[in-house]
């Protein structure tokens, strides 16, 4: 065995994945995502780190075209693993094995080196058609020049943010203007996936089937749901301790069929996360949708919402804040600092039905109504409010993004964590 090889299998044992998440692909990537912290393989930030891509679902065209973008860019030795949606935990990690193996097999890095060198052309953006705007660094797009916000005249360049990034919304383009690392205008669009699958709203679909489920099951989703949105924000913000400890708790809630004696772990990390100064002081004033909700779920001050459709109104008043868009009800207002904490406090909320044995009623599922309605207002509403429906939630994102630095954009859209599951397809924002 020469050198070579033995690097290779190195390599092989602990490799770096990325995973590329695929609307109706929920279920396998958070099968994936368990069975990749159960091998203890680091998560890569970037397709440069990485030398494994782990596809969540089945893309569509669109969507399977910037994957393949993704993997071109990935350096070798790399491998790939596609996970259809129906595939077993079991099935999961056979294909892990064998894209691990793939990445020990010293030929086969060899044959996929060379047909990589002999591939026409420089890779995608590399032919010098970039539409109507002249060429930038890296390939990136000009959209010309423009006053920034201290009245001086700029370059522009177009940045897209997704559909392929680390923890992102499975499908979700951002197309953004930048100009230095402050987005000036923003338009959104799901690249959809293939099948129907809604995993965070399954329990309340199937009892609108007239299917029994149980209140228990209707918590573990939703307390699951909200472990997995605060695990990708609290990852973004840097904090890959208290993310990891989410994720493994969201494990044992889905997985492991957890009891009672959970509670106390998640009592504990929710604790630790809202004594944390540091990520209040980054996460406040954040991406303020209307008046920001405090800890009782009370609105404490903000800008207001008014009526019509945001992204194509006027610009907002202060750098990532939504102005007088409308945006979304309940604990979806606020800033990023009250969206996580209302996370928190519905997750604990929820955990309080675990082992009740009644039937599920209601169609208020974690992501918000599974039948896409707005929450009805009550004068007996709970102090958590359901949570907003994903279309709202990305008609905001426009208005909400211009005016924000790139590091903040990454915070807000992880705040709002909506679910592609629940969005057409063809799902599109208008430009801010």
């Amino acid at each position: 065995m020469g050198l070579s090889e033995r690097l290779l299998r190195y390599a092989a044992g602990r490799p770096r994945p990325l995973l590329a998440g695929v609307p109706h692909g929920t279920r396998v990537r958070l099968l994936a995502e368990a069975e990749l912290a159960r091998r203890g393989w680091p998560a890569a930030r970037s397709p440069a780190e990485a030398d494994l891509l782990v596809v969540c679902g089945s893309p569509g065209a669109a969507l399977a075209e910037a994957v393949e973008v993704v993997w071109a860019d990935t350096p070798a030795p790399r491998a790939r693993a596609d996970l259809p949606g129906d595939l077993s935990p079991e099935r999961v990690a056979a294909a892990l094995d064998g894209a691990a193996r793939h990445l020990a097999d010293g030929r086969a890095q060899r044959l996929d080196a060379a047909r990589r060198t002999g591939r026409p052309g420089g890779g995608h953006g590399q032919d010098g058609d970039h539409g109507d705007g002249a060429e930038g660094p890296g390939g990136l797009e000009m959209a010309g020049r423009g006053p920034d916000r201290d009245g001086l005249a700029l370059d522009r360049l177009r940045l897209p943010l997704g559909p392929v990034l680390p923890d992102w919304p499975a499908g979700l383009l951002v197309e953004t203007v930048a100009q230095g690392d402050v987005v000036q205008e923003a338009r959104v669009e799901v690249l959809g996936g293939a099948g129907e699958e809604r995993f965070w709203d399954e329990p309340w679909l199937e009892a609108a089937r007239g299917r029994s489920v149980t209140r228990d099951e209707a918590a573990r989703r939703t307390a699951a749901a909200h472990l997995d949105s605060l695990g990708r924000l609290l990852a973004v913000a840097g904090w890959d301790a208290e993310a990891s400890r989410a994720r493994r708790l969201r494990d044992r809630l889905l997985w492991e069929r957890a009891g009672g004696e959970i509670t106390g772990d998640v009592t504990r990390f929710t604790r630790r996360v809202r004594r944390s100064r540091t990520l209040r002081w980054m996460l406040r004033g954040l991406g303020t949708i209307g008046p920001a909700p405090g800890r009782d779920g009370r609105a404490r001050g903000g800008a207001p919402d008014g009526p019509g459709t945001a992204g194509s109104g006027s610009a907002p008043r202060g750098p990532g804040t939504a102005g007088d868009a409308p945006g979304p009800a309940g604990p979806d207002r606020g800033d990023v600092l009250g969206r996580l904490e209302g996370w928190l406090a519905r997750t604990e909320a929820a955990l309080r039905d675990l082992g009740d044995g009644t039937r599920l009623t209601g169609d208020e599922g974690p992501r918000g109504p599974v039948g896409g309605r707005p929450p009805a207002a009550s004068p007996s509403a709970p102090p958590v409010p359901p949570v907003f429906s994903v279309a709202a939630v990305l008609s905001t994102l426009p208005g909400l993004l211009a005016g924000a630095e790139l590091a903040a954009a990454r915070l807000i859209v992880a705040s709002l964590d909506p679910d592609p599951d629940q969005a057409p397809s063809s799902w599109e924002a208008a430009r801010a």
